[in-house]
Order: C-alpha cells, then sequence, then structure tokens
C-alpha cells in the first residue's frame, strides 16, 4: 500500500465504529476529525464526501462481521454443523458486538432505510447475499442427504437470518443476552431436528 491508501484504510479503520456506534446519518464529520487527528481536507482528499466514507466504512464492518461468522463455517463439511457454528458464532461473539455498537447490519438497516438509499441498497445486497449463502448450505445438505428433503431452504434461510439478527437487536437493545442466546439456541435445535 502506498501512503494514500493508507491513510485512506486509516480513515476508514478509525471512522467505521464511530458510524456504527452514533448513526450514520449522526456522524459529523468533526467526530471523524477528532477520532483520526486529521483535517478535513485529509478526508476529503480520500473520500469525495461523508457519504462515500459511511459508504466505505460500512462495507468494512459488514467484512469484519463476515469473517468472524464465516470463517466458523469453513471449519465444517456438514451442512448442520455450517448452520450451527454460524448460530453459535452470533452467540460467541455477541459481546465484541456490542463493543462494536450492535451489529453493522441491523445499524446500518434502520439508520437508512428512509434516509440513505445507498447505504439501504449496500445492507441490501448483503442480507440477499447471505440469505443466499445460508441457502445454498441447506441445498448442499440436501443434495447430500444430510438435511430432510422437505425443508424450504429459501424459508429457513429468511427464519435463520431474521432470528439472529432480531436477537442481536433485542439483546442490544435491552442490555440482555438472553434475546440472541435464545434465538441462536432455538435455531441449533430446529437444525438438529433437520438433521438426518
Amino acid at each position: 500500500m502506498n501512503k494514500s491508501e493508507k491513510t485512506r484504510q486509516y480513515i476508514i479503520e478509525v471512522a467505521s465504529p464511530i458510524f456504527n456506534k452514533k448513526g450514520y446519518a449522526g456522524t459529523s464529520l468533526r467526530d471523524i476529525t477528532e477520532e483520526t487527528g486529521l483535517t478535513k481536507g485529509a478526508i476529503y482528499g480520500n473520500f469525495n464526501d461523508k457519504d462515500d466514507l459511511a459508504l466505505s466504512a460500512l462495507e468494512y464492518n459488514l467484512g469484519k462481521i463476515s469473517k468472524i461468522v464465516f470463517d466458523e463455517t469453513a471449519r465444517y463439511t456438514n451442512s448442520c454443523d455450517k448452520l450451527i457454528s454460524m448460530a453459535e458464532a452470533f452467540k460467541k461473539n455477541y459481546e465484541f458486538s456490542v463493543k462494536m455498537g450492535g451489529c453493522p447490519v441491523v445499524n446500518a438497516a434502520v439508520d437508512s432505510d428512509d434516509g440513505n438509499p445507498l447505504l439501504r441498497q449496500k445492507v441490501d445486497r448483503f442480507i440477499k447475499k447471505w440469505k443466499k449463502f445460508v441457502t445454498s448450505i441447506i441445498d448442499d445438505g440436501k443434495e447430500k442427504r444430510e438435511i430432510k428433503a422437505e425443508i424450504d431452504s429459501n424459508a429457513f434461510a429468511m427464519i435463520f437470518l431474521s432470528a439472529l439478527e432480531g436477537g442481536v437487536l433485542l439483546s442490544k437493545a435491552t442490555g440482555n443476552r438472553k434475546y440472541i442466546d435464545s434465538a441462536a439456541d432455538h435455531l441449533i435445535s430446529l437444525l438438529k431436528e433437520m438433521r438426518l
């Protein structure tokens, strides 16, 4: 990386938790300059505007969460075990998510649903990609005779993601991690019933 690329990456890494905690609309350029120690000119020398930086920060936050969750699934070959490990990853990494200011998927979705179409599109693409990933694991499991054939892959993937994200949201909102723990445990029990 050259100096310009390093500066850009530094700004993204410092700004990402600020956007995730304060919101994409609620984060000011002043918040970013104070935390980075850089001038507005240095920020705008690396990004077109605040929205450009916000999109980069969201992508960075989604990448961090994805790596944690998807790396867990790579350790397993059985389809049910892959999905169980994903649910377990949400439980295991809940405290990390809280330190980040909550799940970036939920935060960005709530923050952008009516106000920032570019952020909303990025979240929408991420959710679709994630749903496709879960659906493909279920389809693969049915093909390998690891998961019951009658399971509706698409419907289960939507329930799976909704339960995990909803669990994180409610746990963060109430300060009680039982919501994510219960959601993950329920999904794990369903996956055990789906196993052949």
